[in-house]
């Protein structure tokens, strides 16, 4: 087996974890935001983190490890217009998202596997890399960098940080100067924030700079 070929092994292996551990917790759990591991009201700074810093309306947006699909609904108490479409490893989680918005698209599969061509205004995922699992770091920078060549506008990824302590044992936590170094990796447009929750921090990598995308800027005194 060469290099390469050991790589793509190790990745699926770590995939293959991922995907048992979610299936199972979404067949034990009690309620939706149980199925993911989170309690309501972090996971919903999550999204505000998100959603208040960008104008979503009227635009397409990709939302990779979908869970329960309660980022849909997150969008859709704030009335917003987002042309939506999640993905998730887990089939159980799929089914659980196709039985509570049947018109929405959802679609079983790794990022990975999406075509180059199909793209999205944003991409965005929340709490997708939070299990220690084989070659995490490793699947964490592949998967961020996919998020981008998918997206027109940005990609968004929210994960654990390591300066909270009391994690359970199989949670895994990031060093947020190691992941804005492999995001600055992919592109120099990109915005990290630490601010909204005690546990957590956020990556956003962007296709442009603000200066440049921004019309209230005031840049012109005459």
């Amino acid at each position: 087996m060469n290099e390469a070929t050991n790589v793509i092994s190790t990745r699926k292996q770590g995939v293959a974890q991922a995907t048992e551990y979610w299936d199972k917790k979404s067949s034990n759990a009690a309620s939706f935001i149980e199925s993911v591991e989170q309690n309501s009201r972090p996971q919903r700074m999550r999204y505000e983190s998100f959603v208040l810093a960008h104008e979503l309306s009227n635009s397409s947006l990709l939302d990779v490890g979908c869970g329960a699909g309660d980022f849909l609904h997150h969008l859709r108490q704030r009335d917003l217009n987002v042309s939506y479409t999640g993905t998730d490893i887990s089939a159980n989680m799929i089914n659980t998202c196709q039985s509570r918005f049947p018109e929405q698209e959802f679609l079983h599969l790794d990022i990975a596997d999406i075509e180059a061509n199909r793209k999205f205004d944003y991409v965005v995922s929340f709490g997708i890399h939070n299990i220690k699992i084989d070659s995490g770091w490793e699947i964490l920078k592949e998967y961020t960098a996919k998020q981008f060549e998918l997206c027109r506008k940005g990609a968004h990824i929210s994960i654990l940080t390591n300066r909270y302590s009391g994690f359970d044992k199989h949670i895994q936590c990031w060093a947020a100067e190691q992941v804005l170094e492999a995001a600055l990796a992919i592109t120099p447009y990109v915005v990290l924030r630490h601010d909204y929750l005690p546990n957590d921090f956020s990556v956003t990598l962007y296709r442009e700079p603000l200066i440049d995308t921004r019309g209230d800027l005031l840049l012109d005194y005459g």
